[in-house]
């Protein structure tokens, strides 16, 4: 089945999926979208908007996206140079001229773009991540960036707030445009997106989906974090957006497409510039975090704003495109948006059985959400096939497959393991057809409704 139909089979499930897994983690609220291409594939919301007045969360509602800026400023310096107007071996100082006699004024547009130029961070003092004073104005930021810089260029790749926010100083200065004027003129506004931009008007805050800080401990509540201006630093971190009008524009690095930029810039872009060992293994381009998920290359970036954590992933190959949102500081963004591509791969690419199934036999009368005192499995028709899984995680190291034997059960496919591998999933039923529980490996499992009922958690 083509992906663009495997997606939209699997959204849903996918709602399901993921808010067994938002409840746990106890986060407020998420917004997803998968895109295919330029079409809209699944987008849902679960939770709430604001967990103090419990308004439920939609797919209307805003984010800040926090880094994916970073994404947009370099789509802009990318057309920029395909123009002519600039060259990314350009020094900072021919732009910025305020930053001469500084170690900054020397460092070339590439290397703030692919964090190589070893300038600070944030700023000596960035207490405005805790919303303890406001972000810097342009005569602060040039201030902080005069700083001598952490490491030589082009020795170590060092992530940095600042390198991004002198980029987006350079745009104007290129550009003869605010750094808003040129994101609506040349990158959001030819994509026709309007819940999208670089800094949140503040007659949209009522959109804004409520941020919501971490807990250090497991029963704290969350507190509701008030929005924040990011200033000159709108280019690292200030845009906003829907999961759907997120992936809309990341479906633009897809190869091929027409909009925006060239394919020679997006190869450019999407080139694994650095290497990065912690905490994990990945790599940066220009202006794109870039990934190995299963068999696919992705790009995209992550967001941390306060309040909201944010993940975005494209296939510049297949035009798959994710787009996770979260209201709150620790939300997982970048795991789920992460296990629900390789939900989508599970059922894109189904391993072979050795059996078939019974003929005639309805696969979704077996689904369902199971639950014993050990947790929780789903069983899941996967475009004609049934599998198991955990609804937490990534999901190819829970998944079964099955095999129809007949209207009751299941045999599971042969496999080396722990647990009851090998033995066969059996259904017991009512007078009225519906499952009363199921049994492998000569334990129960009941569906959830009745298991809460039986234990006395309803």
């Amino acid at each position: 089945m083509p992906l663009l139909d495997t997606v939209r089979a699997l959204s849903s499930y996918l709602p399901s999926w993921l808010d067994y897994q938002r409840d746990l983690a106890r986060v407020p609220g998420v917004q997803v979208a998968v895109r295919v291409g330029d079409q809209l594939a699944a987008s849902f919301a679960l939770g709430v908007a604001n967990e103090a007045t419990g308004q439920p969360l939609t797919p209307q509602h805003l984010f800040r996206i926090a880094s994916h800026s970073k994404s947009f400023t370099a789509t802009a310096i990318f057309q920029l140079a395909e123009r002519g107007v600039l060259r990314l071996d350009d020094p900072a100082g021919r732009w910025l001229p305020e930053l001469a006699g500084s170690p900054a004024a020397a460092l070339t547009l590439r290397a703030l773009l692919g964090h190589q130029s070893g300038i600070n961070r944030d700023g000596a003092d960035s207490d405005y991540w805790q919303q303890l004073h406001a972000f810097p104005d342009r005569e602060a930021l040039i201030a902080l960036c005069r700083a001598e810089l952490v490491y030589p260029p082009d020795q170590y790749f060092k992530y940095s707030n600042m390198g991004y926010s002198l980029l987006g100083l350079v745009l104007e200065a290129a550009s003869g445009q605010s750094y808003a004027e040129y994101m609506a003129s040349h990158v959001i506004g030819p994509l026709g997106l309007t819940h999208l931009g670089p800094e949140l008007p503040v007659e949209r805050e009522a959109e804004l989906a409520a941020g919501h800080s971490g807990r250090l401990a497991g029963n704290d509540p969350r507190r509701v974090l008030p929005s924040s201006d990011t200033r000159a630093m709108a280019a690292a971190t200030g845009f906003y957006g829907t999961a759907e009008d997120v992936t809309a524009f990341f479906a633009v690095h897809v190869l091929g497409r027409a909009e925006l930029l060239t394919d020679a810039s997006r190869r450019l872009m999407q080139r694994r510039e650095s290497e990065i060992t912690r905490p994990v293994k990945r790599w940066y381009g220009l202006g794109l975090i870039v990934e190995e998920i299963g068999g696919r290359t992705v790009v995209g970036h992550s967001g941390g704003f306060p309040g909201h954590i944010t993940q975005t992933w494209v296939d510049p190959n297949s035009g798959l495109t994710v787009s996770v949102l979260t209201n709150c500081l620790g939300g997982p963004a970048t795991e789920w948006a992460t296990n629900i591509i390789k939900l989508i791969d599970l059922a894109m690419n189904p391993p072979m059985k050795e059996g078939t199934d019974a003929p005639g036999v309805d696969l979704d009368r077996f689904t369902g959400r199971f639950a014993t005192d050990w947790g929780v499995f789903d069983v899941v028709n996967l475009e004609g096939r049934l599998v198991s899984l955990t609804p937490q995680g990534d999901p190819t190291l829970s998944v079964t497959e099955w095999t129809v034997v007949d209207t009751e059960t299941l045999m599971p496919v042969p496999e080396a393991g722990f647990g009851a591998v090998g033995e066969p999933l059996q259904f017991q039923r009512s007078a009225s057809g519906d499952i009363e529980w199921v049994r492998q490996g000569g334990g129960r499992a009941w569906p959830v409704a009745a298991y809460r009922q039986r234990v006395g958690l309803d």
